[in-house]
């Protein structure tokens, strides 16, 4: 519960954040334009009827609600229809089909009017459309009594999704950047038809009309790629929440918290007002779920920390390969096997849509080496585990690693060089959904390779040996893509690589103390080139489009510092233990280990 919490706090302050920001390419609108039905109404029916339906109360402020609705909770003050087009506007009514009806104003009109009053759309704007329940409403009856009732429902469904999508098609057209399509919810859910003898087909009705809309609006945005059209899965979210309405602070799915005469006491607790309108708190959920799709492509855009916590796996296996061939005793021939154990703790502060993250984890290392005075080579293999929490984002990495180094030395002088490669296993992959509690899952896989070049030499000052090197490290991660797994905004993820040049100064000292040798580096290491791709999110099954994102790298330059202690024990095996820390612009990086290494 408490990571839900820490998750939701971190999704709400991102989306508070991305709804206000001005950052280039993050997901953001200017206003807000919303066509509809009784769902997105914010008082329109009850102006136009002289301030009498909806009855307020016990109908909240003429909403068909008890609060205020989703399009209210979207971060934006839409005025009603009589307001100004410039601006955010509502023209939803309640009662309102989706065609030409007069009065209350049907969906096609509410369009025409908003165009004929001067309204425009333009690249940042937000348009909500949301409408078809009426027509279903009115057709049912007939469709009931009829000798075909699917036979006879169905022209009323398709004639409605026809219409959503010419009015999504006009708005498009006409220059809209996003536009939102909700679907219909799953009627027999409802209080009005849960259990009733229409609610199989009112759910085939709703059925058709979701299947015909979501095959238009893909038409619509293959034609119309200016646009990002995003479909709202009303439908599908409707089942996680009535068979468990406690996750969402609710205590009644089933029931009308207003029956047409009383109103209840707790009317928060219940997600439905009326026979099919949702309380506030329904309405918040649907908000919730509303910001889940209209900012996939910042929210999707935590996923960067998959590549980067596999570079950096990467990264400290070259470092160790590359260790043993940079100390300062000299190099006697033969083999030798080393076997090592380390933890780790990466923070890494919030950036962009990325929430602080933290990585916690542990590894293991056996190595095999040989050679002479002059030249050594050795073979590694190595397993590294890393447990990522991001608040709203976490995933469990296991690495597995395999490193071929060598190295020459001349008296004080040495070059070595190593390159690997790394299976990465990505699992449990979670995304705390803006809906929480409601939570996505999935996995994936990546391949990550790198190289290490090292130079550098040795002098004695004063007892203590010092020893300045340079190198240069090249890692390169390629991430597989993967879906998410879950009822909210199913986000796809794009294959993504995340490549880096760094080079290091580093200045180490040793001092040997009877059998034991003390030693401190500190140095600093800094980006040649980062060429890392875009994170691109889409959402699975849907019209929305792949949005790329630039992610800044969290390091910057980094100072490097270690300390640790080694000497030989039982005559022949030696021991190390150390620290070893990274301290970056935006992150930083502790670790801890231990090495035992025994000439064969």
């Amino acid at each position: 519960m408490s990571r839900f919490l820490r998750g939701a706090a971190v999704a709400a302050l991102s989306l508070a954040a991305l709804s206000t920001a001005n950052a280039a390419g993050a997901q953001t609108y200017n206003r807000l334009v919303v066509f509809g039905d009784s769902l997105s109404d914010n008082g329109n029916l009850y102006l136009a009827s002289g301030r009498t339906t909806p009855a307020s109360p016990p109908y909240y402020q003429g909403r068909f609600s008890s609060g205020p609705v989703f399009t209210e909770r979207l971060g934006f003050n839409a005025a009603n229809f009589t307001g100004p087009v410039t601006g955010s506007i509502n023209y939803a009514f309640g009662g309102a089909r989706t065609d030409s009806q007069a009065s209350p104003l049907g969906m096609r009109l509410q369009l025409s009017q908003y165009q004929s009053r001067g309204g425009v759309f333009g690249a940042g704007d937000l348009v909500s459309i949301l409408g078809g329940a009426n027509n279903i409403f009115q057709g049912l009856p007939a469709g009931g009594a009829s000798a075909n009732p699917q036979g006879s429902i169905a022209p009323v469904a398709l004639s409605a999704a026809s219409d959503i999508n010419f009015i999504v098609g006009g708005v498009a057209q006409a220059g809209a950047g996003t536009i939102l399509v909700t679907n219909l919810p799953k009627l027999s859910l409802t209080p009005q038809f849960r259990g009733t003898a229409a609610a199989p087909l009112a759910d085939y009705a709703v059925t058709t009309f979701n299947g015909a809309l979501l095959t238009g609006l893909n038409a619509t945005a293959a034609a119309r790629p200016g646009t990002n059209i995003i479909m709202m899965d009303l439908f599908k979210i409707g089942d996680v929440i009535a068979a468990n309405p406690s996750a969402f602070g609710l205590s009644n799915v089933t029931q009308p918290c207003f029956n047409g005469v009383t109103v209840c006491s707790n009317p928060n607790d219940y997600f439905y007002f009326d026979g099919v309108h949702p309380t506030a708190a329904g309405h918040a959920a649907i908000a919730r779920l509303a910001n889940d799709y209209l900012y996939y492509g910042d929210l999707g855009s935590q996923t960067a920390l998959l590549g980067e916590t596999a570079g950096r796996h990467r990264e400290d296996a070259l470092d160790d390969a590359t260790a043993s061939l940079s100390e300062r005793e000299a190099w006697t021939a033969g083999t030798s096997i080393s076997v090592s154990a380390l933890v780790d703790r990466t923070k890494t502060d919030a950036r962009e849509a990325i929430g602080e993250a933290t990585s916690d984890g542990y590894g293991v290392r056996i190595a095999l080496e040989g050679g002479s005075e002059t030249l050594k080579f050795g073979l590694a293999g190595s397993y590294r585990n890393a447990d990522v929490d991001a608040g709203s984002l976490n995933f469990d990495l296991d690495t597995f690693g395999l490193d071929i180094y060598g190295g020459w030395r001349s008296g004080d002088v040495f070059i070595n060089a190593t390159a690997g490669v790394a299976q990465d296993d990505f699992n449990d992959v979670s995304r705390l959904t803006s809906l929480a509690p409601v939570v996505h899952t999935g996995s994936t896989r990546g391949v990550s390779t790198g190289a290490r070049l090292q130079g550098g030499m040795w002098f004695d000052v004063g007892g203590i040996a010092l020893s300045p090197r340079a190198a240069v490290v090249w890692v390169n991660s390629d991430v597989d893509g993967f879906t998410e797994q879950g009822p909210a905004a199913q986000y796809d993820y794009k294959d993504r690589a995340v490549q880096s040049t760094t080079a290091e100064v580093v200045l180490r000292a040793e001092l040997e103390l009877d059998q034991f040798q003390f030693y401190a580096e500190g140095g600093y290491r800094d980006s040649l080139s980062e060429d890392s791709d875009a994170v691109r999110t889409g959402i699975a099954g849907n019209p929305a489009q792949v949005l790329s994102r630039e992610i800044e790298d969290p390091w910057g330059g980094q100072f490097l510092a270690s300390v640790g202690i080694k000497g030989t024990v039982m005559d022949r095996l030696k021991v190390s233990v150390g620290y070893k820390g990274r301290f970056g612009d935006a992150a930083d990086s502790h670790m801890g280990g231990i090495m035992l290494t025994l000439p064969l």
